[in-house]
């Protein structure tokens, strides 16, 4: 007589969306250039390279669960109390905390329309409703995102700059943003990309905020111009409060002991991170400019990658390019699943990367 067989009932929300899309490496042979991820092509300190390899020396030790040196370095390198601060596996793993802290079925969960993909997985995942407002130019309008708060509106969050477009809000827009913003909702600012950003005179990573207001969250990442993307290591600034509810969902010793080690390390060696900012600085007009000459538009970014607009109604589309690309592997980001299927984004390489791209590029739009 058969048994029948039975399994456990999950609880799997409509989650349909990716952080990271799936992308092949071509067919053609050579070394792959891969400008998919918005990771550094300058990579990371020697000095945090030297201290993770040192800590790898002693795999059979469990990692600090508090991160007690990593937040100490932090605070110090920012001036903040390292009571204000908490670690991730990477600032996703924060941003997961907060939803699941704060926002549940039949809760709302806000954001622009185009915003970093986490947001409207973050809400999925706990059941919450996402809300977008529209943008002007794929920047967030202030006065849009205010508009739909409602009693249900849990969370705000705004990725500052954005990701896919390389836009942000400048700092007296983000400060009306936040002071619109009723204090029982939480407002998260997600600045992975500031310090990039830090180098344009109106904007504002959102700290100040934090000191003013207790429901203000920043994250922030050492995966982009620290380049430590292979280990995971992101942080969350907010009122000891807060940062004692998110302290208590996290997961236990979530950051490894490699990542803090070298995260600790990078931390001092800042100098090497803001020759990072400028280098890429630099390149991202060259290649802006370049790119431009051809007849493409390019939307301004203050980012390590560069959001291209490609002409309809031509051979010369978005996904033509991006075929084009992977025939000659160079792996680009489509953006199709922002709703931007005129568009792909590319992480800016190194010199000669971005030499290749500008050269391949020219040859597709002849």
């Amino acid at each position: 007589m058969a048994v029948e067989t039975k399994y456990p009932d999950a609880y799997m929300p409509d989650i349909d969306l990716s952080v990271v899309k799936k992308v092949t490496d071509g067919s053609g042979k050579g070394s792959l250039t891969d400008l998919s991820l918005n990771e550094s092509s300058y990579g990371a300190s020697p000095k945090a390279m030297a201290a993770a390899a040192e800590r790898g020396a002693l795999l059979h030790r469990y990692p600090d669960p508090a991160s007690k040196a990593l937040r100490a370095s932090i605070g110090e390198a920012h001036g903040f109390d390292p009571d204000h601060l908490v670690c991730g596996n990477g600032s996703e793993e924060l941003l997961d905390v907060i939803g699941r802290l704060f926002a549940r079925p039949g809760d709302e969960v806000l954001f622009s329309e185009r915003s970093f993909m986490q947001f409207p997985i973050v809400a999925r995942r706990v059941g919450a409703t996402e809300i977008t407002a529209p943008e002007h130019n794929l920047v967030p309008l202030v006065d849009e995102l205010l508009a739909r708060i409602t009693a249900k509106t849990k969370i705000v969050f705004l990725a500052n700059p954005n990701n896919p477009s390389g836009t942000y809000l400048p700092k007296d827009e983000l400060h009306r943003l936040c002071a619109g913003i009723a204090q029982h909702i939480v407002f998260v600012i997600d600045s992975a990309y500031a310090e990039f950003a830090n180098l344009v005179v109106d904007y504002s990573d959102g700290h100040e905020l934090v000191e003013r207001y207790d429901n203000v969250i920043v994250t922030r990442t050492f995966s982009k111009a620290f380049g430590l993307a292979a280990l995971r290591v992101g942080w969350a600034h907010g009122s000891a409060r807060i940062i004692e509810f998110m302290n208590r969902m996290r997961g236990i010793g979530n950051v490894n002991a490699l990542a803090q080690e070298a995260a600790v390390a990078a931390l001092g060696d800042l100098d090497f991170v803001h020759d990072v900012a400028q280098r890429t600085a630099e390149e991202r007009d060259r290649v802006t400019k370049a790119l431009e000459a051809i007849g493409l538009s390019v939307v301004p970014s203050v980012t390590n990658f560069l959001l291209v607009r490609y002409p309809t109604g031509t051979n010369h589309t978005a996904a033509a390019a991006l075929s084009y690309f992977t025939e000659h592997r160079i792996i680009v980001r489509a953006v199709d699943d922002y709703g931007l299927d005129e568009y792909l984004r590319i992480t800016l390489g190194g010199p000669e990367e971005n030499d290749a791209v500008i050269a391949r590029m020219k040859h597709f739009m002849v």
